[in-house]
């Protein structure tokens, strides 16, 4: 029993290790980044090669964990975990059709008050690519890596609020750079709204990512294709605003239905 209790001590605190190793990795490396950015590569191939790494910063970061941490698990079974293992398509398909369904109702909405408004259009080849990139940039990270190790000692409601707190701060760098105009607080708030469905969404898989990664490349997809932020509509946070509220709604949902099927997620 003692020895039992000594693994359980040393499980935990190379899971906070592991935690704290992390972040310092997911938020340092941006920070990086930028700074050459900023300093040395301003433009060119470098400063675009540069961009795509603070971007993929939350997945770089879990696999240098990993690595560091799970020996025995190793780096080919965290992503066959990741993306092999427990594919469901039912789940692949709501991963899409969620964030469409959000965003266009918040689009429709905004129609009803801004009659001449343009309601789509299309993206370059360039902003395609940065967008598709988000398929495997983050939620190796966010949900495949830390959600997991937040999950066990926050629970099901806390964990989606503290990891989509931590999500949207790590977005610091973006704004920074300038490449994104959403207001701050609305952010937050859909950072945690959308966690809770990426929580959800996730579990249902039994921890394969495949369904939340195309949820948030849809997300954001569908965000610049239909002009929800405010770059897009002469500075109005309307549209934005309105999407952050139909995603609150859905977090609500999910929430009540997490609690309701509380115990097969503890």
């Amino acid at each position: 029993m003692e020895l039992g209790g000594k693994e359980v001590n040393v499980r935990n605190k190379n899971t906070k290790n592991s935690i704290v190793l992390f972040l310092i990795f997911a938020f340092g490396l941006p920070l990086i980044c930028v700074l050459l950015e900023k300093g040395v590569f301003k433009s060119g191939i470098i400063n675009f090669i540069l961009f795509g790494i603070e971007a993929a910063a939350p997945t770089l970061s879990a696999i240098i964990v990993t690595s560091i941490f799970n020996v025995k698990i190793g780096i080919r079974k965290f992503l066959k975990k990741c993306y092999i293992k427990n594919i469901k398509v039912n789940y692949v398909l709501l991963g899409v059709m969620i964030p469409i369904v959000l965003l266009v109702a918040a689009k429709l909405t905004w129609c009803v008050f801004a009659s001449n408004t343009t309601f789509m259009k299309g993206i370059t080849v360039k902003k395609l690519l940065i967008i598709a990139w988000s398929l495997i940039a983050e939620e190796i990270g966010w949900r495949g890596f830390l959600q997991e190790r937040l999950d066990k000692p926050l629970g099901y409601l806390l964990a989606p609020i503290l990891l989509g707190t931590i999500w949207a701060l790590w977005h610091y760098h973006f704004f920074w750079l300038g490449t994104m105009s959403a207001p701050l607080i609305l952010f937050w708030l859909g950072c945690i709204a959308d966690s809770f469905g990426y929580y959800w969404i996730t579990k249902k898989s039994k921890g394969n990512i495949i369904p939340v990664s195309l949820w948030h490349f849809t997300e954001n997809m569908f965000a610049n294709v239909l002009l929800i932020t405010p770059e897009y509509n002469h500075g109005s946070n309307i549209p934005y605003l309105l999407c952050v509220v139909y995603s609150c709604i859905m977090a609500i949902i999910i929430s009540l239905k997490l609690m309701c099927e509380g115990r097969q997620y503890r």
